[in-house]
């Protein structure tokens, strides 16, 4: 079998008899037969002649197999991309949505150097993502925490391939807990925290359940439920937060500025929960690429 006669193969498989397995058939075919070939999607339009070896062809059944069966591509060849770069991936962890990147470019807009020394801190790492691709872009300390440990040991795995390790304090706890106690610290090592302005950044779980009940197969029956479902307004995390934020608010910096993802139809209801505990607040929307509002900007 070639490289063509493959890919047409898998496209029609992909279609499915009665309704489509997948929105892009050929798109998820080139991608796990690149992975399988460990070459670039590109490289197989200039290579449709290639024949393929047995275990490889046999291989590329049990990815458009898997495929079929819904799971994420993502999940299937362990990887991801997200400004640029590849993570590991697994259903350990949620895997990074291209809309979450208008969080990442936010925060790095939110540098200013008049201000003094800037960290950042990832709330809620999951694969690390945000915490890396910020420490990538800047060379600035970043504190990234998880409630679970093996979400952090995707996050630390993918730091080492990025090669921001050093960089990165990871941290297991819950929510706020991990800052909170590494600023602690910091308290009795004045010397050592020469941080001047605090950039939290948190993609918390914000689905309903009865949004989770109703999302895609790829998601519900793959992806980590811890990861995305918050309660019945699926704010709940961002409560606890935006609370134990108001509550130990004197233990950081004076400039501290909180951006948050959000499901569109919450922006009313998440803007007046920070200004019930921020009345002072400026609460900023940004919409992703979708032209939907997604991150929450305010300055606490």
């Amino acid at each position: 079998m070639t490289t063509v006669e493959a890919l047409k193969w898998a496209n029609e498989k992909l279609k499915g008899e009665v309704s489509e397995v997948s929105d892009s058939p050929m798109l998820d075919a080139q991608i796990l037969l690149a992975a399988i070939l460990k070459v670039s999607t590109s490289w197989l339009f200039t290579h449709f002649d290639q024949e393929l070896k047995e275990n490889q062809s046999e291989e590329f059944r049990q990815f458009i197999k898997r495929r079929i069966n819904k799971e994420p591509v993502a999940y299937i060849i362990g990887e991801k991309e997200f400004f640029k770069r590849s993570f590991l991936v697994n259903p350990l962890v949620l895997i990074p949505r291209p809309a979450t990147e208008i969080l990442v470019e936010t925060a790095l807009e939110k540098i200013n150097q008049t201000l003094g020394e800037t960290w950042f801190a990832d709330i809620g790492t999951g694969s690390g993502a945000i915490a890396i691709t910020l420490a990538a872009e800047t060379g600035f300390p970043v504190i990234a925490s998880d409630i679970s440990p093996s979400a952090l040991n995707v996050a630390k795995k993918n730091a080492g391939q990025n090669k921001v390790e050093e960089l990165i304090d990871f941290r297991q706890g819950d929510l706020l807990e991990p800052l909170i106690n590494a600023f602690r610290a910091l308290q009795e090592m004045p010397e050592k925290n020469s941080c001047k302005h605090l950039i939290i950044c948190a993609n918390l779980p914000y689905l309903t359940p009865n949004q989770w009940q109703n999302t895609e197969r790829d998601v519900k029956d793959f992806e980590p439920k811890l990861a995305l479902v918050a309660g019945q307004d699926g704010l709940d995390l961002y409560w606890k937060l935006i609370r134990d934020l108001k509550k130990y608010r004197s233990l950081f910096p004076e400039f501290l500025s909180l951006l948050l993802e959000i499901d569109p139809d919450q922006t009313k209801k998440i803007t007046k929960m920070i200004q019930h505990d921020f009345p002072e607040s400026n609460v900023e929307i940004r919409k992703d690429l979708a032209g939907l509002e997604r991150v929450v900007v305010v300055a606490v």
